[in-house]
């Protein structure tokens, strides 16, 4: 009987431990959606920012540098921010209350956010094919790819695109293989757009069994 009482109380509290621990991180969810992005809280932010050091490593707007990587867009939550500079990993030393407060913090993270790249939706994108080409070369993109993204010994075919924007955009921010990643701040989302429509703008290839050549 005893046993079964000492079960029905460990249980009991195990729910109530669970319900305040799910309690509190709906309230920290809440205070990290609800957290100040005023012109004012942004200007203190990036004074923080410069204060306590944080530009020497991660660079003066969050791009990051040789010493540290870019944090900008944050890439964690407010809370999670928080919990990082008082405990983090590697060579970054911990940020101390006495360095900045949470709310100091909190300014931080809302400047941070401030420098994040407005994002467009891949449907809303009107491309300029002239630019396109511009950009092509501007960028070095024929170096791997061949001048109309035809494909080379270091690059695929890329031209005409047999995807989507979006799927392009989602790929140059996220490749795989050899190929660098592009950021928002290194090339636009517009930009891409105009190389997309430079590339459409080639005649999609003839299949091998449609040329005669091929088939003799």
């Amino acid at each position: 009987m005893r046993y079964r009482k000492l079960v029905s109380l460990a249980i009991t509290l195990v729910a109530i431990f669970a319900a305040v621990g799910f309690g509190a991180r709906d309230a920290r969810a809440q205070g990290a959606k609800s957290a100040d992005t005023s012109a004012a809280t942004i200007a203190t932010g990036k004074a923080v920012f410069a204060e306590a050091g944080c530009s020497a490593c991660h660079g003066a707007q969050g791009q990051g540098t040789n010493l540290a990587p870019g944090i900008v867009p944050p890439p964690t939550d407010l809370q999670g921010l928080i919990a990082y500079a008082r405990k983090p990993t590697g060579k970054m030393p911990p940020v101390p209350v006495a360095t900045a407060t949470d709310k100091q913090l909190a300014e931080v993270y809302a400047y941070l956010q401030s420098l994040a790249p407005k994002t467009t939706s891949a449907d809303e994108l009107k491309g300029n094919a002239e630019n396109g080409k511009k950009l092509f070369a501007a960028y070095g993109c024929y170096e791997c790819h061949g001048r109309q993204g035809g494909g080379a010994a270091t690059g695929p075919r890329i031209g005409p695109p047999a995807i989507t924007l979006a799927a392009v955009l989602r790929y140059v921010r996220a490749p795989t293989g050899q190929m660098p990643p592009y950021t928002a701040k290194v090339v636009s989302d517009q930009d891409l757009a105009d190389i997309y429509s430079f590339l459409k703008s080639f005649p999609t290839p003839q299949p091998a069994k449609d040329i005669p050549l091929l088939n003799q």
